[in-house]
């Protein structure tokens, strides 16, 4: 989970979205987004999946699961 609150925050950034707007899009409070990005708390599966949905991308995009199949 180290790498998600990088993610998370490089994400939001890259879409122009505040913190604010996702809370809204999200269904997550402001504070609870902050505590993430400066990872004092570790989201549920559920957080991840609400996260990035908000944010039009794929859960796996937040917590950089890679695939390995080579």
């Amino acid at each position: 989970m180290y790498k998600f609150k990088f993610r998370l925050n490089e994400i939001r950034k890259f879409k122009c979205i505040s913190q604010k707007r996702l809370a809204y899009l999200s269904e997550i409070s402001q504070s609870h987004i902050s505590e993430l990005e400066r990872g004092t708390q570790s989201p549920t599966l559920k957080t991840v999946e609400n996260l990035a949905h908000a944010l039009k991308t794929h859960p796996s995009d937040l917590l950089e699961v890679e695939d390995k199949k080579h």
